[in-house]
């Protein structure tokens, strides 16, 4: 053999094997080149539908090869039942909270029909008590300068209880935070103890200004009672009505120990 002819074969498996190896990288195609493909030609599977019927898939759950029409139907069942799981927990949230604001309105009713404003505090006290299975509570009722405790008359009273109810544009809830007032609240559970707080602010209307004319005080042994992430748009609308009816209270109230 000549060393042309040599030369000519040699060239030739070169040619072969550089085609070789262009078509084998032209083959490899990764993930997301596919997922690109797929979602820049939208209307692929309408227009060659017979490949959905074709392509089969693992099942994750059991194993099984499935058909890629079948795993879409599984994964759009799985779909609708988180949805509905996640609409019967709102149903159910709804069902609660609808129940706590009737019982709520039911109170503002007695609250509005008590002639005797003196008696309010203690009356708003016990109803909340009973209602919403609290295990400590207690109302303070100010006279509109803060000078003078109305309610209870003679209790425990300090000006940091006063000035923090003024900076609340929202209630409070979360781990105690102090006051002398923590000490009365603790009496009222069996334990002597509180382990969390909220703090709801009582604005009312007297003569013509809207004032904070006290605080509405709950504790509770556990300390996931009140914590700072609960919504506190109920807590509110308690705050907002006791306020209105104890912004009726003017003079200073003692408790009935009897």
């Amino acid at each position: 053999m000549s060393n042309e002819e040599f030369n000519f074969a040699d060239e030739n498996d070169a040619i072969q094997s550089e085609a070789h190896e262009a078509l084998s990288d032209t083959q490899a195609i990764n993930d997301s080149e596919v997922l690109a493909y797929l979602e820049s030609h939208p209307n692929f599977f309408r227009e060659h539908a017979e490949v959905l019927a074709k392509v089969q898939l693992v099942n994750a759950t059991g194993g099984n090869v499935i058909s890629m029409a079948h795993w879409q139907t599984n994964v759009l069942r799985e779909k609708a039942d988180q949805h509905k799981m996640r609409l019967e927990k709102l149903l159910a949230q709804a069902t609660t909270n609808q129940r706590s604001y009737d019982k709520l309105l039911a109170l503002v009713i007695r609250w509005l029909e008590q002639a005797d404003a003196s008696a309010l505090p203690a009356q708003i006290e016990s109803d909340l008590r009973r209602n919403f299975a609290l295990d400590a509570i207690r109302i303070l009722v100010w006279s509109d300068d803060a000078n003078t405790l109305f309610y209870p008359a003679g209790g425990e009273w300090s000006d940091n209880i006063v000035i923090f109810a003024n900076s609340l544009r929202a209630p409070y809830c979360g781990p105690c935070k102090g006051f002398e007032i923590e000490a009365q609240l603790a009496k009222q559970t069996p334990s002597g103890a509180i382990a969390s707080l909220a703090m709801v602010p009582l604005w009312g209307k007297r003569d013509t200004e809207h004032v904070c004319v006290g605080v509405l005080l709950m504790g509770a042994e556990d300390v996931n009672r009140f914590t700072p992430d609960m919504a506190t748009q109920f807590l509110n609308s308690i705050g907002e009505m006791a306020g209105a009816a104890l912004s009726r209270v003017r003079s200073p109230v003692h408790l009935n120990l009897k």
